[in-house]
């Protein structure tokens, strides 16, 4: 065995999606590109995300494959939900310029 076994490939690869993923929610915040429905939504959104790929990660590594899929059913489409939810309702539209 190697010094870098699946389960610290797998903590290193969700602190690097940890980062990526708050820190764009968090850019979009400052920004003030989504509404605060929309921030919470997209944060819950990524936390839901990455729990889906340490739980299906984790799962293969312990050769439960059913519990992978069954993973990515129960948190994966909840997570994809929340994201589209934020997209869709939280971005804030441009002022309109008034035809004067």
């Amino acid at each position: 065995m190697g010094i870098f076994d699946g389960i610290e490939i797998m903590f290193f690869a969700l602190g690097v999606l940890t980062t990526i993923g708050l820190g764009g929610v968090g850019w979009l915040g400052l920004r003030r590109l989504l509404a605060p429905g929309g921030l919470a939504l997209a944060t819950i959104g990524v936390l839901l995300g990455l729990f889906t790929v340490a739980w299906s990660w984790s799962c293969v590594l312990e050769a439960e494959p059913q519990a992978a899929g069954m993973g990515v059913v129960f948190f994966g489409i909840p997570a994809a939900i929340c994201l589209a939810l934020a997209r869709r309702l939280g971005a804030r539209r441009p002022a309109r310029a008034s035809a004067s």
